[in-house]
């Protein structure tokens, strides 16, 4: 169980304000990219809003810790997961349908591969929500940060609501590959980062070289999508009685080489830079909170408010002829201004003489020197005084 304890909040977010949030951006996630996509879907602007509302989404399921009841928790989470790669989704489709109205405009065949290997922005949109699943398992637990991420397959169900079993070639078996894959990767990269998140001490080196092993480790997966994506929308017509995996690979060898290289580049360089990025951000906030994180056997996560270490204050030393001296000052300014006659100088004098020597016959230690020699220039200025 992933709960979080917050011994940091004087009063705690009431468990329905996250629930709402999150029903309210999941809302806004689900109805505004499909909105767009349905009716202008290579509208400029359409980036812009995706990355906003993914970062809408990255802040509701920030609050989904406060929650109490794991099973609501959990369901916030799939909620909140489904949303985020739904707007994924809106973004490939959307590369999809510009690559098939730009081929239709030229009178030329679509290039659908150019969705993977080429357009720079689906996937960085999808390293985004992959940052995004990272983040959960770094503030509410890797159990959560799986079952967010495991609704990956919301990518491709956007297709599917647009377009129908058509966008798979009308296979079944291949959308349940897909949704397979797409749900496969999200997930797996919180699973390969399970030390690193556990871990926040590590070096940016130690964390960068790790983050980097896990997009080396699921970019096969999403090379193999784009291959899947590409024939099924090319509409091949190939069965398994007919298919040789030899022949296929020996024939078209340098296609796959290209294909495979490019796709991976596309996908490990965004993905490495988000989520490298979302560690930083993650330390930055407890800092700037001055919050620990840590984490029970039972994968409890407790939040913990420290304060900053502040130099300690010097403690003053004692000085017993601190008080005659201050005395003493006060009595010379008046003594200047004329205020004072000789009966009552010489009375003051008499007394601070006194308590001046038995304070220097008592103490060793403070301002013994400076009361020793303001007495004697009160004296002599009295003697010059009232010659």
């Amino acid at each position: 169980m992933n709960n979080v304890k917050d011994n940091n909040e004087k009063k705690e977010i009431h468990g329905a304000i996250p629930i709402l949030v999150v029903f309210l951006c999941a809302v806004l996630g689900l109805v505004i990219p499909y909105m767009i996509i349905l009716n202008n879907p290579v509208a400029t602007f359409k980036v812009i809003l995706f990355i906003a509302l993914l970062l809408i989404s990255a802040f509701s399921v920030s609050m989904v810790r406060h929650i109490k009841d794991t099973t609501v928790k959990s369901l916030m989470y799939i909620i909140a997961g489904f949303a985020t790669f739904w707007i994924i989704g809106a973004a490939y489709h959307g590369s999809y349908l510009h690559l098939l109205l730009d081929a239709e405009a030229k009178m030329i065949s679509p290039q659908y591969f150019k969705i993977f290997n080429t357009d720079f922005i689906p996937v960085t949109l999808f390293a985004i929500a992959n940052a995004i699943a990272v983040l959960v398992a770094l503030v509410d637990g890797k159990k959560n940060g799986v079952i967010f991420g495991s609704m990956g397959f919301g990518v491709i169900l956007f297709s599917i609501a647009f377009d129908g079993l058509e966008f798979v070639d009308s296979k079944p078996d291949l959308l349940l590959l897909l949704i397979v894959l797409w749900s496969l990767i999200p997930a797996f990269w919180v699973r390969s980062l399970t030390s690193t998140i556990d871990n926040l001490s590590l070096s940016i080196e130690k964390r960068f070289f790790r983050v980097l092993k896990g997009a080396i480790l699921t970019v096969p997966a999403y090379i193999v999508i784009g291959l899947l994506t590409y024939f099924a929308l090319t509409g091949s017509n190939t069965t398994l009685e007919t298919f040789s995996i030899g022949m296929f690979i020996t024939e078209y060898k340098t296609q796959l080489l290209y294909f495979s290289l490019t796709t991976g580049y596309y996908y490990i360089l965004p993905n490495v830079i988000m989520i490298v990025a979302i560690f930083n951000v993650y330390e930055f906030a407890l800092d700037a909170f001055n919050l620990k994180k840590e984490i029970a056997r039972d994968g409890t996560i407790t939040y913990i408010t420290t304060k900053k270490e502040t130099a300690p204050e010097a403690k003053k030393e004692y000085d017993p002829f601190e008080d005659v001296i201050k005395d003493m000052k006060s009595f010379k300014k008046e003594f200047g201004r004329g205020k004072v006659n000789r009966l009552v100088a010489a009375q003051k004098i008499g007394t601070y003489r006194e308590q001046v020597d038995f304070l220097k016959s008592k103490y060793d230690i403070g301002s013994k020197e400076e009361a020793t020699k303001l007495l004697k220039l009160i004296e002599r200025e009295s003697e010059f005084a009232f010659k």
